[in-house]
Formats: C-alpha cells, sequence, structure tokens
C-alpha cells in the first residue's frame, strides 16, 4: 500500500508539472500561402491571415516541428498549420496543403547576388540621433539584419538582436575599428529613436559599434532581400541577414533567425581575415619591392 500511494503522489506531481508546462502554451490555427522554404534550418516562410487572439495578417517565418512537414511545399502554395506558442518559441505543427489555387510570387527585382556592389540608399537615423549612410561603412566590415521592436515571435526579432548581441561580446576588439553591427527597423513610423534607443539598451548594445537604424529603409532593404510590408499596424518581414565586405559587396546572406551564431561568427572572422590577408601581401610585395630595387642598384 505504501509503493502504491507513493507512486500514487509521483504521478500526481508529474501531471502538475506537465500541466503547469501547458498553461504557458497556447495553439492557434494558421491559414498562409508559403512565400519560401528552408528544410535545413527547418523553417517555412509564410504570408498569413490574420491569426485570431495573437497577431495581424503578416509575413513571418515559422519553424516546423519536424522537417518532413516541408515537403512537397514550395513558394505560393496554401497551407494550413498549427502555431504552438510557448514563452521561449514558437512552432508550426500538423502543416498540410489548403484548397484553393497557388499564388505566383516573383522574385525580387532589386535584390543583390552575392559579389554585387552595395547600392547607395537613403540616409538612415541611428538611435543617438546620428545619420548613417553607405559612406559611414567604408572601410568595415557590416553585418545587417532587419527587426521591429514589436515583434511578437520570441524566436524571430529577439533572437536576431540576441545573435548580434553575442557578436558585440565575440568580435569586442573589432567592434566600430573594423566591423559595424546595423539592426535596421520594418516598423520605421513607431521605432522612432528613442524607442530604439530604449531598446538598444534593453541589448546592452555599444553605440559605437552596433547602430540601430530608423527611417527610409525601402531601398536597402530590397538590395538585401528584405520583404516586408505594413497593414494596420502588422508588420511581415523575412527576416534576413547580410554581410558586407570591407570592399561593399554582398558577401553572405542568411535568411530567417534559426541560423546558429556560430556560422555567422564564421562569415565575419572570414570576411575580416581577408583584410588581414590582403595587408600582409601588401607588406610583402612591397618589400620585395625594395630588394629587387636595392638588388637593382647593386647590378649598376
Amino acid at each position: 500500500m505504501t509503493r502504491t500511494h507513493g507512486g500514487t503522489k509521483v504521478w500526481a506531481a508529474l501531471l502538475a508539472l506537465s500541466a503547469a508546462a501547458g498553461a504557458w502554451a497556447r495553439s492557434y490555427p494558421v491559414d498562409a500561402i508559403v512565400v519560401a522554404v528552408d528544410p535545413v534550418a527547418r523553417t517555412l516562410l509564410v504570408s498569413h491571415r490574420p491569426i485570431a487572439g495573437y497577431m495581424g495578417a503578416m509575413m513571418m517565418p515559422f519553424r516546423v516541428a519536424e522537417v518532413r512537414e516541408l515537403d512537397g511545399l514550395y513558394p505560393g502554395a496554401r497551407v494550413e498549420f498549427e502555431l504552438v506558442v510557448t514563452k521561449d518559441h514558437a512552432l508550426a505543427r500538423n502543416v498540410r496543403r489548403a484548397a484553393g489555387g497557388d499564388v505566383e510570387i516573383p522574385p525580387p527585382k532589386e535584390r543583390l547576388h552575392i559579389g554585387d556592389k552595395l547600392p547607395d540608399f537613403e540616409r538612415l537615423t541611428d538611435q543617438q540621433g546620428r545619420a548613417v549612410g553607405l559612406s559611414e561603412l567604408g572601410g568595415k566590415v557590416a553585418a545587417i539584419n532587419f527587426i521591429y521592436t514589436r515583434c511578437p515571435l520570441p524566436d524571430v526579432c529577439p533572437r536576431l538582436a540576441a545573435n548580434f548581441a553575442a557578436l558585440q561580446r565575440h568580435f569586442e576588439k573589432e567592434l566600430a575599428r573594423d566591423l559595424v553591427l546595423l539592426s535596421v527597423t520594418v516598423d520605421p513610423d513607431y521605432d522612432t529613436p528613442a524607442v530604439l534607443a530604449e531598446y538598444a539598451r534593453r541589448w546592452g548594445a555599444d553605440g559605437r559599434g552596433w547602430r540601430f537604424l530608423s527611417g527610409g529603409v525601402e531601398k536597402l532593404a530590397a538590395a538585401l532581400g528584405e520583404v516586408y510590408w505594413t497593414d494596420e499596424g502588422s508588420i511581415g518581414h523575412n527576416s534576413t541577414t547580410s554581410i558586407i565586405g570591407r570592399d561593399g559587396r554582398l558577401a553572405a546572406l542568411l535568411e530567417g533567425a534559426s541560423y546558429r551564431i556560430d556560422q555567422l561568427e564564421h562569415l565575419i572572422a572570414r570576411e575580416l581575415e581577408r583584410h588581414h590577408e590582403a595587408q600582409t601581401l601588401l607588406v610583402r610585395d612591397s618589400r620585395a619591392g625594395l630588394v629587387r630595387r636595392r638588388t637593382g642598384a647593386k647590378g649598376h
């Protein structure tokens, strides 16, 4: 009897813990159109209709519970799924094709390819009221992501900001001197410099090297493949993160928010190292030239 009674207590405790964990989770039905599929990151970028009780219509990336749920999906396909949201993440479950015809989604015409030069863009304003344009990036490696402070999903904008906070710590010596981090809002009407200043403070951003930008972001967003829109207070975007080399050319681009931070660190480190390698070669060539001239002088 004692063993049975103890077992009953254990089961009661487990059930209580399970109920407590479930209390933090919310489930919502979603009706959407696929914009992009990334099986490696297990991510589905969709343009969805309003989610009752949670958010308005917008475009958002969602991580799926099982990669097999992405099988047979493609841009333009209509889907339905269950969105399960907890305090720490959101997952799309039971993804399935929905009734209705597919939608044609043309790629952005202005989007750069790897190696293309970043075009000049409208000067933006950072969290300290300073103007920022293409000229401020000259000679530096730049990491650029797109966020907005009212983002409701814990594993999208907050994760992107957390990744840049990690970069700030990892590249502490290079920050501002050789590397600049730019977090561009896709909600400039609400995210004023004052609002961004508070958001930057929340993430411990060093304003010398991590700048939060607001203003006319359309041209910069289009060049880097960031697709977004606003509609009656709702924001949708596909969350691109780009690396611009010291030469002003697009060196790498990551889509979504589920990439590993070490991947981004490696891409940035490679661009920083390329500059050091170029400097080393320049010094060697210079020294070789001096040796040749001196050798030639002795020959006369």
